[in-house]
């Protein structure tokens, strides 16, 4: 509890531009109750290092562990535009 415990990357194109309006958050495990774990986005900055806007900080992810090897955010909480809706872990 209280670690980062990794990064959650938005990658959201604008149509007209192409331009990336995604996010690049530093997660915090902030909770963790049964097959569920709470995640809070403690710094936030836009995934394009030429882009110019603000992220919003403090967004929350609530995972679960829906197989052993794939978890699945769920609608709780408040997530970044573009973020996945599943995590599967690779061999």
């Amino acid at each position: 509890m209280g670690e980062l415990v990794g990064r959650q990357v938005s990658d959201v194109k604008e149509a007209t531009t192409g331009r990336n309006l995604g996010c690049t958050e530093a997660l915090q495990l902030r909770q963790i109750r049964g097959n569920n774990a709470v995640f809070e986005a403690v710094t936030s900055h836009p995934t394009d290092p030429a882009a110019v806007f603000d992220c919003p900080r403090g967004n929350l992810y609530v995972l679960t562990m829906a197989e052993a090897d794939r978890l699945t955010l769920e609608s709780e909480g408040a997530q970044s535009a573009g973020a996945p809706s599943a995590l599967t872990r690779r061999p």
